[in-house]
């Protein structure tokens, strides 16, 4: 008993000391934050929705002017629902999806329990928006140019080609 009392104590006092979550953890899923952006990747394509066994994820999305990939305007998911199976995780294209480590979602309403995984992304959309217009202006002016290179040197081979085969004049 006397070692007992002096050695470090196992368990945690829980609302006093918070709980450090494995990665293995799994809890509601949550969007990924990208560094390069400063926001999500979502693009809308509905492969979660469609995998979801339970039927809780609902998107909404659409394809900005100047931008290549369509974004998503709502996602919403009902953890109540949710069997953390972790398919929608595996079927994004862009990794956009991870489990979060909440441990702690307790309410009294079932309603509660329907979130907007979007939330915190909706005050960046815009900036981000903005830069993805700039860049993809970037790399259509870039690509418009190497055409338009390509094609004059395409046609300056071709008057090339039709200087060196000349026919043979009548009466030479």
């Amino acid at each position: 008993t006397i070692r007992a009392m002096v050695s470090k104590p196992v368990t945690q006092q829980y609302p006093h000391e918070k709980p450090e979550m494995s990665k293995a953890y799994r809890s509601a899923i949550k969007l990924v934050n990208f560094e390069e952006t400063d926001t999500h990747d979502c693009i809308a394509c509905f492969l979660c929705e469609k995998v979801c066994p339970s039927f809780c994820i609902s998107i909404e999305g659409y394809k900005p002017e100047g931008v290549k990939r369509k974004r998503a305007t709502k996602f919403d998911m009902d953890f109540a629902l949710c069997s953390l199976c972790g398919l929608c995780l595996d079927v994004c294209p862009t990794d956009t999806l991870e489990y979060s480590s909440l441990y702690d979602l307790a309410e009294y309403k079932r309603d509660m329990f329907n979130f907007d995984l979007l939330d915190g992304f909706r005050e960046k959309e815009d900036a981000y928006l903005s830069r993805a217009r700039a860049e993809q202006a970037t790399k259509d002016a870039e690509k418009e140019r190497l055409r338009a290179e390509k094609l004059a040197a395409k046609e300056r081979a071709a008057g090339e080609a039709e200087e060196v085969e000349e026919p043979p004049q009548a009466g030479e």
